[in-house]
């Protein structure tokens, strides 16, 4: 605890080495684990030698009040956090976007800054570059977005020593088992709904000590509030998934079935909502084949797309969420055998596998389509805390902190901590 005290950035150092290396050992052998460190700590180390010879010679500062790091340069083009940016600025904040730099270009234009205590040389080049950020932009509050970055211990040791706080947005809920996820050293950590925070709680390994708040989606606002569907329309609205997984064999054969049931019912009409990233080649061609499939256009929103639905088929995709929340009936259909991680078996029943079962499925919402509602709030309750008004609470919360006030009573937060306990790396310096 001392050394923590007296030098919290060589403490972070040896609490990260620790939690790198139990990561690698959920998934590999021992000597898997430790050439795999090894090979990852040699490349640290030398973006660290580098790094040192490369340190700015001065930097002027640019203060902010906001400065939202996105996890890479082209993930600014997608401008997935909008409505926020928008928000935060027609309040009169001043915020700035950036993202996380490749280390070449860290290097080549020296954006590198001595940390205030020594920091071992496998950690000096993530550390420095931290440094120039916070010492760069001086933000009251730094947004951070990218999940597991190793650069977000150091950005809020930095941001601790001056006063100002780390605070990370969940950009989708946190049930999904990715491993980026253990990462959780943030003053302020964001998140959906109680079933993220219940999948958090439930990891083995969390590194770092934060403030869970239950602050909604700030993707979402009050366009997601609308009538009920009119049942007599017949429309599905397929929610696609992403490039990687569709180009899966499971995944295909999920898009073939539905692909096959549509050309056997042209009575329904059938939307695709593709996924962000996706030029979604299968249903360019269905479409092509079937009069009653429709590809919506990139740009068309999700809330366009649900207003015209009057029920939704999921088969892996956050979007669901929002479906629910916008009062639509959901089915799942996977014949992929994906972990259920939206618990959607729990709210709308058991995994729809063939044609016959998607036809009785539907037959039995419009039958009973009170029930089908009522599923589906219960749903988008349990993933989102504040339903339509995540984007005006989150609005809320981060108004409270550039301020320095605490956050709304009525947001509701709690401690989520280290695990197991030695991956905390405090006292931080406001909590001293």
């Amino acid at each position: 605890m001392q050394d923590a005290v007296a030098n919290p950035w060589a403490a972070k150092a040896r609490a990260l080495d620790r939690y790198r290396w139990l990561l690698l050992r959920e998934r590999h052998g021992l000597l898997g684990s430790a050439l795999r460190f090894a090979r990852e700590a040699l490349g640290y180390w030398w973006f660290g030698v580098r790094a040192k010879s490369r340190l700015a010679e001065s930097v002027t500062a640019e203060p902010c009040d906001f400065l939202l790091l996105q996890s890479a340069p082209k993930v600014i083009a997608f401008q997935r956090k909008k409505l926020l940016i928008e928000g935060l600025r027609s309040r009169g904040d001043n915020l700035v976007e950036t993202a996380l730099q490749e280390p070449k270009t860290i290097l080549r234009e020296r954006l590198l800054k001595r940390p205030p205590h020594p920091v071992p040389t496998r950690y000096f080049g993530i550390a420095a570059y931290a440094e120039w950020l916070v010492e760069q932009h001086q933000p009251r509050v730094l947004l951070n977005d990218r999940n597991g970055s190793l650069y977000a211990p150091f950005l809020r040791l930095a941001l601790n020593a001056r006063g100002s706080r780390l605070v990370h947005l969940a950009h989708a809920t946190t049930v999904e088992g990715s491993r980026r996820l253990g990462m959780n050293d943030y003053d302020y950590y964001f998140l959906f709904g109680q079933s993220s925070l219940e999948a958090l709680q439930a990891r083995e390994l969390r590194f770092g000590c934060s403030t869970a708040v239950l602050v909604g989606s700030h993707m979402i606002d009050d366009s997601y509030l609308m009538p009920a569907p009119d049942l007599a329309t017949r429309t599905l609205l397929i929610l696609g998934v992403g490039p990687d997984k569709e180009k899966e064999p499971a995944y295909q054969q999920t898009y073939r079935l539905l692909a096959d049931w549509a050309c056997r019912h042209p009575e329904y009409r059938v939307l695709i909502k593709r996924h962000p990233r996706s030029q979604a080649p299968f249903w360019q061609e269905a479409a092509s084949r079937a009069g009653n499939i429709e590809l919506l256009a990139a740009d068309c929103s999700l809330a366009a797309a649900l207003a015209r639905a009057s029920v939704v088929v999921n088969i892996l995709s956050n979007a669901v969420i929002e479906a629910a929340l916008a009062g639509r009936p959901v089915l799942c259909v996977d014949l992929g055998g994906q972990p259920d991680i939206f618990q959607q078996q729990r709210f709308f029943g058991a995994v729809v596998r063939s044609e016959d079962e998607l036809e009785r499925r539907l037959q039995g919402v419009e039958t009973d389509f009170a029930q089908a509602l009522g599923q589906s709030r219960a749903f988008a309750e349990f993933h989102l805390a504040q339903g339509a008004d995540g984007l005006a609470s989150t609005l809320e919360a981060l108004q409270a902190l550039r301020h320095q006030q605490p956050l709304p009573g009525s947001i509701r937060q709690c401690t989520l901590d280290a695990h197991p306990a030695d991956l905390r790396s405090g006292p931080w310096p406001e909590q001293q």
